[in-house]
């Protein structure tokens, strides 16, 4: 599976910021998964992956999720990608 499409899939899921749950339209998320996927490339651990995200919502939207909210998603990402 494509990497993006495989992003994608879990983070509008997880809806961190809710936006999707209040009807924002579908590729709202879209900027922060192609920072993700370029992350990956790079990655060498769920720790780390779980740290990039939080990072890619800070930039985005000045949100930390903090590591325990992230790492399941990183988690499910690194699992999907294995």
């Amino acid at each position: 599976m494509n990497k993006y499409v495989l992003v994608k899939e879990v983070i509008d899921e997880w809806d961190p910021i809710g936006l999707l749950g209040m009807g924002c339209p579908d590729d709202e998320y879209d900027p922060e998964i192609g920072d993700i996927v370029r992350l990956l490339s790079n990655i060498k651990s769920v720790d780390e992956l779980a740290g990039g995200i939080n990072k890619v919502f800070i930039k985005w939207f000045d949100e930390d999720l903090t590591i325990e909210k992230t790492f399941p998603v990183a988690l499910k990402i690194w699992n999907r990608l294995a």
